[in-house]
C-alpha cells in the first residue's frame, strides 16, 4: 500500500520549499499524484505573492524533471479553512505543512493554523519544523517510539516511504522506565521487524530521563539529521502537568523534525 495523492503547503517562508522537497521524494517513491498547493488573504502584500509563486514555480519545475504527476493550486482565502476543504474533495491522503517561524505546536492557547489542520485535516498529516535549508535528503533518520504505537499501520507505511525515498537508516528509539530492562517492547519489535520486511536498514536505541531531552541527545551525539515524532496524544490537563515532548521537540529541534498524525 503506497500514497496516491500527496498535497504540500507552499508560501512564501523558504521552509515550505525544504517541506516539497520531502513531498516531491515520496510522490516519486511512491508513484503518487502531487499537488503543490498555496492559499492566501485577498489582501496580502505582492511581496508575498511574487516569493509564494517563484517558489511554486522551482517546486514545480523539480516534481517535473522527475516525471512526477503534479499540480499547482493556488487559491485565495485562509489556509486553515480552505485546506481541509480542499484535502476532503481531492481525496489527498497526506498532506505535508510547514511550520511558520512564529507558528509553535503545543503552544498554550492552541489557537495557531497548525492546531487547527490537526483537528480538521482528513488525512494522515506531517507538520514539519525545518531549521537546515541545505539538508532536504535525510541518511539518518531518527524514530521515537512509545510502548504501545497508535495507529501502526499509518506509522509504518509513511516511515517506509520515507526512508525508502532517501535510502535512509533508520533507529527506533524508546525510552524504558527506571524499573524496566533496556530490551525492546514487543510493538517496537513488530515494528522494526515489518521495516525490515521492505529493506529498510533499522537499528535499536534506547534512553533514559525526560524524554523531550533524551530525544534532543540522541539525535545530535548519532549525528541524525531528521526525526520523526508522533503527534501527542495528551489531554490538556495531562500536557499542563506532565508535559509535551513532542511539542518541546519541535520547539527547539536539533535537526530538522517532523511531526506524523495519521488519518482520523
Amino acid at each position: 500500500m503506497s500514497y496516491r495523492k500527496i498535497f504540500s503547503v507552499v508560501n512564501e517562508h523558504t521552509v515550505s520549499t525544504v517541506t516539497a522537497r520531502y513531498a516531491i521524494a515520496l510522490a516519486a517513491e511512491s508513484k503518487a499524484e502531487l499537488v503543490l498547493y498555496a492559499s492566501h488573504d485577498e489582501k496580502c502584500s505582492e511581496i508575498v505573492l511574487r516569493n509564494t509563486d517563484r517558489h511554486l514555480e522551482h517546486l514545480l519545475t523539480a516534481a517535473s524533471v522527475l516525471e512526477i504527476s503534479v499540480t499547482r493550486i493556488t487559491e485565495i482565502g485562509n489556509t486553515r479553512k480552505m485546506l481541509p476543504k480542499r484535502v476532503k474533495a481531492d481525496k489527498a491522503d497526506l498532506v505535508l505543512y510547514p511550520l511558520t517561524p512564529d507558528e509553535r505546536y503545543g503552544a498554550g492557547l492552541q489557537r495557531h493554523t497548525v492546531h487547527h489542520l490537526l483537528k480538521t485535516i482528513s488525512s494522515d498529516l506531517v507538520i514539519i519544523r525545518a531549521i537546515s535549508m541545505a539538508k532536504p535528503h535525510p541518511g539518518h533518520i531518527l524514530v521515537p517510539l512509545g510502548k504501545v504505537i497508535s495507529d501502526m499501520g499509518h506509522r509504518l507505511m509513511f516511515i517506509t516511504e520515507l526512508a525508502l525515498s532517501f535510502h535512509s537508516q533508520v533507529t527506533l528509539f524508546h525510552l524504558p522506565a527506571a524499573h524496566e530492562e533496556k530490551a525492546a517492547p514487543d510493538e517496537i519489535t513488530r515494528f522494526r521487524t515489518e521495516l525490515q520486511k521492505k529493506h529498510v536498514t533499522v537499528l535499536e536505541r534506547s534512553g533514559r530521563g525526560e524524554l523531550g531531552k533524551a530525544i534532543t541527545v540522541e539525535a545530535i551525539t548519532r549525528r541524525n539529521d531528521l526525526i520523526v515524532l508522533g503527534a501527542s496524544e495528551r489531554g490538556v490537563l495531562r500536557r499542563l502537568f506532565i508535559g509535551n515532548p513532542a511539542g518541546d521537540v519541535m520547539h527547539h529541534p536539533p535537526c530538522n523534525t517532523i511531526l506524523f498524525r495519521a488519518a482520523p
